[in-house]
């Protein structure tokens, strides 16, 4: 019997699973279309085969649905960040400044590939405050990468973590507008190019 009541359970957090992420793909597509203010809870449903009832049982409204969409676009960014670094450490560079870029690099990729979702949060047409969600989340990305420097002996001067950070927002918007991936990779390389010449030390 026990059995019988963990496999029902189990199926019962597939099946819980697989309706997020119906929603959230259907979400994605319909903000997409529509953009956020037009975009329908009833369209998002319609589309996911889900109901209403299900929508609110796995995400608090339509604001929940865009901010699941950009975590998760924000966790793949963190991740491939935090993968680029190990790697470059692994391959031997030692430079702050270059394990730096190797993250940086990393954060651009997954704008490169996501460009419609990232251009989704870029137009502004997101829940109130997103924008300040979105820029704060780049200025934590810069804190970290500035606590490495402290770290590592070679402080990060805060004039060229503010440059950072709004150098890594600006290329993010506009790599989501490029018109192919070729245009969006130029453009990424010529930011990385611009960042590898910022004066890293305290004066």
């Amino acid at each position: 019997m026990a059995s019988d009541q963990v496999a029902a359970a189990a199926r019962g957090t597939e099946r819980g699973a697989s309706t997020r992420g119906a929603l959230l793909a259907a979400a994605r597509e319909v903000f997409m279309l529509e953009g956020y203010a037009r975009a329908g809870v009833t369209d998002i449903v319609a589309l996911a085969g889900a109901s209403v009832g299900s929508l609110y049982h796995h995400f608090s409204g339509k604001a929940d649905l865009y901010l699941a969409l950009f975590e998760e676009l924000h966790h793949e960014q963190d991740t491939r960040t935090r993968r680029a670094v190990r790697e470059s450490r692994d391959r031997g560079t030692g430079d702050p400044l270059r394990l730096l870029l190797a993250g940086a690099r990393g954060y651009l990729d997954v704008c490169i590939e996501q460009r419609d979702l990232v251009a989704m949060f870029a137009r502004g047409d997101g829940p109130p405050g997103f924008d300040l969600l979105w820029r704060q989340r780049l200025s934590d990305w810069v804190c970290r990468n500035t606590e490495f420097f402290a770290r590592s002996g070679e402080p990060l001067d805060e004039a060229a973590a503010v440059v950072m950070t709004g150098a890594m927002l600006l290329a993010a918007s506009e790599i989501a507008l490029a018109p192919d991936a070729a245009a969006a990779q130029n453009l990424a390389d010529g930011v990385l190019k611009v960042l590898s010449r910022l004066r890293i030390g305290s004066p």
